[in-house]
């Protein structure tokens, strides 16, 4: 980033986070719930995730789509920062 360009980029890493976050908290309570019926070991593991991948799908959809949004936006901001570096160079 350059001194003075004005806009600072719209972070991601907050949207990341919760998302990640939000995913795990899914596959464990989806763990828990299938040891409460007595699965164990790698078949927990397996159906925990497939089950959880697929929950998360639908309950985790806002989350998802403002990860998207801030990527979106922070691509337009790089964009635009490129377009202003090279109409600078073109102009010296």
């Amino acid at each position: 980033m350059q001194a003075g360009s004005g806009a600072t980029p719209p972070g991601i890493r907050r949207a990341l986070l919760i998302y990640t976050a939000l995913r795990l908290v899914v596959f464990v309570g989806t763990a828990g719930v299938l040891i409460v019926f007595g699965l164990n070991g790698f078949p927990l593991l397996l159906i925990a995730l497939l089950i959880s991948s697929i929950a998360s799908l639908f309950v985790l959809r806002p989350q998802r789509d403002a990860l998207t949004a801030a990527q979106q936006a922070r691509n337009e901001y790089r964009r635009a920062e490129k377009e202003r570096d090279r109409s600078r160079l073109e102009g010296s």
